[in-house]
């Protein structure tokens, strides 16, 4: 490519002729296009270095060193940490005296030093918890066997239906599954901790080898949270990076207040979204992953959060594109705003929902206006895909009591994505079976309320002296949603 040799030192020469100024006219113009190609290339490596938990996908964890500084960038309240004057106190109350284990009690000396008699009109308990001194219980069961006096047949007793075949009881493959599926602990760590604190002392093998059938006695109830979260009326839908290996599947999760389903796929398209969904027909939320978008419009609700971190991302870019930004975040924060005290509101007034009607107008309006005045550019095609979005982002006005962010499954994959940072990935396929079920089971239990560790002894104990497995959780009917005026 021709290019312009100028000396810094002093000024071009003129061209003399016609022929040399469209020569260098030409040049010009050739130059001006790499420099605005640069430019461009410029303003989006420094977009990506910009980027973080506020205005993309990126988990706070990948924030950049600046990033956390800016997040947690609060003015300092000059106050002390810990508790504050006039903060309520929080003490523990005491256990009931039928669940007290022991009493002990201490009197006052019989008689006062001015020489009359004590008499005890009361007591201030004072309570003490501690931990008993852990030991493993050992059931030997003895199978006699003879022969007839006759015949000379064998004959050999055996075991009740209800004593597990293997040297591992309900209780310890339930503590095993806690500690894996709850707290998160790897195979060594639980070997570890069991013959600290419990003195026992078994294989990693055996300890694997444990979870088979648990995998199996789960399923029902696994079944049972499937089918009810997907007869809600309200449902949120996430996914995160599932790893078995070096190779990437994926965490799908269907949640609601009370019940979290999880599913391992190795896929993150469309035909995952649906064996996840199932039969599903109520209202969805979800972020705004294309996978979704065969559940209908008019039923599927858009995350706001979701939204606004997209225009943060617009709003910290140059120039005009920068200010239609600033103009689209204004307005969404001025939504969520309203759309919260709606909610708090409980929907009886028009009030709230006439200014979001008013939002919404000029919502679409500005992303009209960005969309024609940024053409084909970043900006423009982004703000072109969010008006072919932009009914999936106001389907709370339709159906009050939709959340208006996806919060709910968000929180759901939290403690799986700490799992899958701590500790080591899948690696097998029925890993990949078991950490969807026993994920399952501890963050429904954990929504209702119920003891995990319990819950899972019922099981194990249904599964080895039944072989099969009847409990089911109390999980709640669906409840109708709430009704709004329209806006007067």
């Amino acid at each position: 490519m021709e290019r312009l040799d100028l000396e810094l030192s002093r000024p071009p020469p003129l061209p003399e002729t016609v022929e040399e100024c469209h020569r260098v006219i030409e040049a010009l113009w050739r130059a001006l296009g790499e420099f605005q190609q640069i430019q461009a290339r410029v303003e989006e490596l420094e977009e990506q270095l910009s980027l973080g938990s506020d205005n993309s996908s990126q988990p706070p964890s990948q924030d950049s060193p600046k990033k956390r500084a800016e997040r947690k960038g609060k003015r300092p309240t000059g106050r002390k940490k810990g508790a504050q004057v006039g903060h309520p106190g929080h003490e523990r109350a005491l256990v009931p005296a039928e669940a007290v284990d022991e009493v002990r009690h201490y009197f006052p000396h019989g008689r006062c030093e001015c020489g009359g008699s004590v008499a005890v009109r009361g007591f201030r308990p004072h309570q003490v918890f501690d931990l008993p001194e852990i030991r493993y219980r050992v059931v030997e069961h003895r199978v006699y066997e003879g022969r007839c006096g006759w015949c000379g047949e064998k004959h050999q007793g055996r075991l009740p239906d209800e004593v597990p075949r293997g040297q591992m009881g309900p209780g310890l493959v339930a503590w095993i599954g806690l500690m894996t599926g709850r707290y998160h602990l790897s195979l060594r760590e639980v070997e570890a901790l069991l013959e600290e604190q419990w003195g026992l002392k078994f294989s990693l093998g055996a300890i694997s080898q444990s979870q088979i059938p648990l995998q199996a006695w789960l399923g029902p109830v696994y079944n049972q949270i499937g089918e009810a979260v997907r007869k809600a009326l309200i449902a949120h839908a996430d996914e995160t990076r599932h790893y078995r290996g070096r190779s990437i599947y994926w965490l799908w999760a269907l949640t609601t207040d009370q019940m979290a389903y999880f599913l391992t796929h190795y896929s993150r398209g469309k035909g995952a979204a649906g064996e996840l969904l199932g039969d599903f027909q109520g209202i969805l939320v979800t972020d705004r992953h294309g996978a979704y978008n065969d559940h209908p419009q008019d039923s599927h609700q858009y995350c706001w959060a979701h939204l606004i971190r997209n225009l943060e991302r617009i709003a910290g870019r140059k120039g005009q594109a920068g200010e239609d930004g600033e103009r689209l975040l204004r307005a969404a924060r001025l939504t969520v705003h309203y759309g919260k005290l709606w909610q708090q509101s409980h929907y009886p007034s028009d009030r709230y929902r006439r200014r979001l009607e008013r939002l919404k107008a000029l919502f679409r309006r500005e992303l009209e206006q960005a969309a024609q005045r940024h053409g084909d550019n970043k900006t423009g095609r982004s703000c072109r895909k969010l008006l072919d979005d932009f009914p999936r982002f106001w389907t709370f006005l339709d159906h009050p009591g939709v959340p208006m962010t996806n919060n709910t499954a968000e929180r759901a994959l939290r403690p799986y994505v700490i799992w899958r940072k701590t500790r080591f990935f899948s690696q097998s396929h029925r890993g990949d079976c078991f950490r969807p079920m026993i994920l399952s089971l501890v963050e429904t239990c954990k929504r209702l309320k119920i003891g995990v560790y319990q819950t899972l002894r019922t099981i194990c104990a249904q599964g080895m002296a039944e072989g099969e497995v009847t409990f089911r959780l109390p999980l709640p009917e669906p409840q109708p949603l709430p009704v709004a005026s329209p806006a007067g």
